[in-house]
């Protein structure tokens, strides 16, 4: 049965494209729990491949899991994914078949995707190599998930991203 007074925002995009940075100015301007999940992804990965399929089983079932739970107490919970793998479409389904869920794609070129992880608070997000950052980056891109919308993050200031999220989004 969904429960329609629920709603996620799921942010999908590239490493570096800019969804930590937008879900928490969706925290901020719009009232929803911006949900950490990197945090949660981090502490299991234990020196584990981000290509094994273990690993990945465990990431979006915890992923699930802790957004239902939020859910439980929360009306409105944003979080981010890069959206890779077969274990984010079930989960995806799951969460759709339950809540409200609003995909909003989050665009940015290779460079400055490469640049702004390079930048990256290490105790807060998961460290990747450039190897591995591209490899992800390039998977992200070609698989191309549907989304409700998108937000091109280049350029634009904290200013201009609130007025997109109110104008075309969150209205």
């Amino acid at each position: 049965m969904k429960m329609t007074n629920k709603e996620i925002i799921l942010l999908v995009g590239p490493k570096g494209s800019g969804k930590s940075y937008i879900g928490s100015l969706i925290r901020e301007n719009f009232n929803y729990t911006f949900l950490r999940v990197e945090s949660w992804v981090k502490q299991m990965r234990n020196g584990r491949s981000v290509d094994d399929p273990g690993y990945l089983s465990e990431v979006f079932e915890t992923i699930e899991l802790g957004v239902r739970n939020a859910l439980e107490t929360e009306k409105k919970v944003v979080f981010e994914s890069t959206g890779l793998t077969e274990y984010f479409d079930v989960m995806l389904t799951n969460l759709r078949r339950d809540f409200q869920v609003i995909i909003i794609g989050i665009v940015a070129n290779a460079e400055l995707c490469r640049n702004r992880v390079a930048a990256l608070d290490q105790s807060i997000h998961i460290n990747v190599s450039d190897e591995e950052l591209h490899l992800i980056n390039a998977h992200v891109r070609q698989k191309s998930i549907e989304c409700d919308h998108h937000i091109i993050n280049e350029n634009k200031t904290k200013h201009e991203i609130i007025e997109e999220l109110k104008t075309g989004i969150l209205l």
